[in-house]
């Protein structure tokens, strides 16, 4: 980089930064109001919890205000960036409904090639994907419904598989690399099924020294189990592993492989896995469903691309948005929100989508209501990265904007877990009673965040971002610390 382009770059930087302290009224010529003796209350109250004095470590950002009046009711680093993990979440469902609207819907396209003649496919038959995240069981098998109506009895071609409307990275570099086989590390691509995991079952075999009972679901051939496992005598300690090599890497498949032991009085244990190839495991579900419902299908599931020449048979489409971001938010699920990103990406810069291109479609929605680029920093769409950083002021704007935007408010604050009660809020220790808190939760090992909606002890409604940062701290202690700011937030009254 030259002198000048440098020069430029720094300049750019400070004019974003200037920009966004006018949009946050740092420089207005009023007088800032004083501080109440309910926010002095709030402000002890939160410091008791997280004291800067005794987490000397701890990086916590903070920021309360109301959405009624605007008012800021307590911050504290509200503008330092700090890792968010799944809060990020927030970004993606926000830049999602604003640029896609809470209808949108993704296309699976089914083509053929070849004639049909006496319901026999003289061709292949091309299952092309449209990057949709609600492409489980349930609705494949609605897929094949519709398919068994084109007359259709038999493929004496291949199935193909194409994922070209996605690019080719199906799990982002910047991810842990220790979280492997992981489900919720499970990769993208255009054509998937079942947000790209496989759930393992194992039960103790009939005697001592039998291998146990094994059963994948959904039953598929995509994946091969290695039993190498076996029955331990009642009483004795699970020792049992269930894992996903790497030594095919998906082209043909992926082997699951069992050792160690299961006593014999031990109950049913499952595993949740991801598997390495999506197209391929969605073309072995499509086959699997076919013969189901008695298609023969004598070929192969290869990968490619959809020709010219093909003739569309069917267009399925997936669940609209606004439920497919309910899903996400609530059991904060890391695939969908990665998805999300790409097709964001596909929708506004075209195909192949691309994380890189729904960053930048996401960072163009963020400018519009005042966020500057280059004042934080995004890099995929779950938060399952210590790459992202953003404030907790940031998240607490995109909070407000999405509540005042009818287009999306029903459907975006319906996303959010309710506090005791769904998804990933279900079991926090929010000592709430009176209170409604609607929030998304955010944890990696030495990160816990929660940001979203909460009643005052005055009815009054109140935004509010809790992001902890400490590398000695597991997320599930700072986790009951943000708990206990939110509670405090939630008794807030007015005097």
């Amino acid at each position: 980089m030259t002198e000048k382009e440098e020069n430029n770059q720094m300049l750019r930087f400070y004019l974003a930064s200037f920009i966004f302290l006018l949009s946050a009224n740092l420089f207005s010529d009023e007088p800032k109001p004083a501080i109440s003796e309910s926010q002095i209350e709030l402000k002890t109250k939160i410091e008791d919890i997280i004291s800067p004095k005794k987490l000397k470590d701890l990086k916590a950002g903070i920021f309360v205000s109301s959405l009624q009046t605007g008012e800021v009711l307590y911050e504290q680093n509200a503008d330092e960036l700090l890792v968010p993990a799944s809060v990020n979440k927030v970004f993606t469902a926000y830049s999602a409904l604003k640029k896609l609207k809470p209808n949108f819907t993704f296309k699976t396209q089914v083509f053929i090639t070849g004639t049909i003649k006496n319901e026999s496919l003289a061709g292949d038959l091309y299952l092309k994907g449209g990057g949709d995240p609600s492409l489980v069981s349930e609705r494949l098998w609605l897929l094949v419904n519709d398919l068994m109506r084109s007359g259709v009895k038999k493929i004496l071609g291949n199935i193909v598989v194409d994922s070209s409307f996605y690019d080719g990275v199906r799990t982002p570099e910047n991810r842990p690399k220790y979280l492997k086989d992981q489900a919720y590390n499970a990769p993208i691509g255009a054509l998937s099924f079942n947000f790209n995991t496989c759930t393992v079952y194992v039960k103790p075999g009939d005697k001592v020294g039998s291998p146990p009972l094994v059963f994948t679901d959904p039953e598929n051939t995509y994946i091969d189990v290695v039993n190498q496992a076996t029955t331990a005598k009642s009483g004795s300690n699970n020792t049992l592993a269930v894992n996903r090599t790497e030594y095919v890497k998906g082209d043909l498949g992926d082997t699951v492989l069992l050792r160690g032991g299961i006593p014999l009085d031990h109950k049913e244990v499952r595993f949740y896995k991801n598997i390495v190839n999506p197209a391929l495991y969605a073309g072995h579900m499509l086959k699997t469903f076919m013969v189901q419902r008695g298609i023969k299908v004598p070929g192969n599931i290869i990968e490619g691309i959809v020709p010219e020449k093909a003739k569309q048979i069917l267009e399925f489409e997936s669940q609209p948005l606004w439920q497919i971001i309910w899903g996400m938010n609530k059991f904060s699920n890391n695939f969908v929100a990665d998805q999300l990103m790409k097709r964001l990406g596909a929708e506004v810069w075209g195909a192949p989508g691309s994380m890189e291109k729904g960053i930048i479609a996401l960072e163009n929605v963020l400018e519009d209501i005042g966020i500057p680029k280059g004042l934080y920093k995004i890099v995929d769409g779950s938060g399952l990265t210590r790459e992202t950083h953003v404030t907790a002021r940031q998240v607490a704007r995109v909070l407000q904007m999405a509540h005042k935007d009818f287009s999306m408010a029903p459907e975006f604050i319906s996303s959010l877990g309710i506090g005791g009660e769904d998804g990933t809020m279900k079991r926090r220790t929010l000592a709430v009673s009176e209170s409604i808190i609607r929030a998304k939760t955010g944890s990696l090992d030495g990160v816990s965040a929660l940001a979203g909606y909460v009643t005052s002890a005055d009815n009054e409604l109140l935004v509010f971002t809790i992001i902890l940062n400490d590398p000695k701290f597991k997320y599930g202690k700072m986790a009951t610390w943000a708990d206990q700011v939110a509670t405090a937030v939630s008794k807030f009254h007015r005097k």
